[in-house]
């Protein structure tokens, strides 16, 4: 076979290798920015979770955070480049646009999955709304290690619905018999549960809705026991408050005792047109985000001017 032949399929197979690293963003990555102060915190939040040109318009002054975020401790964080790779096997790779994590306890995770009860008690005390989340789907009704952000929002002209992304990460998988939970209520309505109808939690009679992560298995790089899919959870406006705003809550609380930690990241909150019940649904994955058409063209690009450069050489 022609030496120049060889040489540019070498050279378009490097480029492509480099080019879906760069879009995938490595193997193990899920970079943790710790908030050690509550001062401005909610604002932190709200801020790091939106989406861009997301719809939706916070009133000022109206968020609101319950959680222990000190130099010693910390409970909460943004985080940016989320993306889990599975290191063998078909486990989908988790992949999230930046946002913020809410966890029952210590948000400084570990990049391996060491420990089978990795736990923080933050001492954040019970959160009513998560309790009575718990309680009406039989589970217990009082709450620890509460970690809340709230605030009232507006929204543009049109839009019906709000939405967001998540990966919700949990210790108590698979093998407590108590959970912790996630909430994410809209206007008062939780919209954050499984398709079989469960919460958002460990669901040990359901161990589907999660992909198990053992002990030095090694399979994602964290440190949580069992991990959902990308999830995108949809809730629906309703009446609203008195002056027209909406209220958004998305909090996550250990149940019964105060270990075992969870977690749960989210981001690209933004308003919709939805319409119906809500609720969420798997994000399809294998469909490359606008970033990654522009590396590959790039990279397209350059293969291009080193054949023309080659071609020119040889004539």
């Amino acid at each position: 076979m022609n030496k120049y032949i060889i040489s540019i399929r070498t050279l378009i197979g490097t480029a492509a290798s480099t080019l879906l690293a760069l879009a995938s963003g490595g193997v193990s990555a899920q970079p943790i920015n710790a908030i050690n102060s509550t001062t401005g915190i909610a604002e932190t939040l709200t801020n790091a979770v939106l989406a861009s040109g997301s719809g939706i318009y916070v009133v000022a002054g109206s968020g609101t955070y319950q959680g222990t975020n000190t130099t010693s401790f910390q409970q909460s964080a943004t985080y940016s480049g989320f993306n889990l790779a599975p290191s063998s096997g078909s486990s989908p790779t988790l992949e999230l646009a930046n946002g913020i994590l809410l966890t029952s306890g210590n948000v400084n995770l570990p990049n391996t999955n060491t420990l089978d009860d990795f736990s923080g008690q933050s001492d954040s005390g019970e959160n009513a709304k998560l309790g009575a989340l718990s309680a009406s789907a039989g589970g217990a009704s009082d709450t620890l290690d509460a970690n809340v952000l709230s605030f009232k929002f507006n929204v543009a002209a049109g839009k019906t619905s709000v939405s967001a992304q998540f990966v919700f990460g949990t210790e108590e998988f698979p093998t407590q018999s108590v959970t912790d939970i996630f909430g994410f209520f809209v206007d008062g309505v939780n919209y954050a549960k499984f398709g079989s109808g469960d919460l958002i939690s460990n669901t040990p009679d359901n161990p589907t809705n999660f992909i198990s992560n053992p002990v030095g298995d090694g399979l994602y790089g964290t440190e949580y026991n069992g991990l959902t899919r990308v999830l995108t959870v949809t809730g629906i406006l309703g009446a609203g408050n008195s002056d027209g705003s909406h209220t958004i809550v998305i909090g996550i609380a250990d149940t019964e005792d105060d270990i075992f930690d969870s977690g749960v990241f989210v981001a690209s909150l933004q308003a919709g047109t939805a319409t119906g019940g809500g609720g969420i649904d798997p994000v399809v994955p294998g469909v490359p985000e606008p970033e990654s058409y522009a590396l590959m063209l790039v990279g397209l690009a350059a293969v291009g001017a080193v054949v023309r450069r080659r071609k020119n050489t040889m004539n």
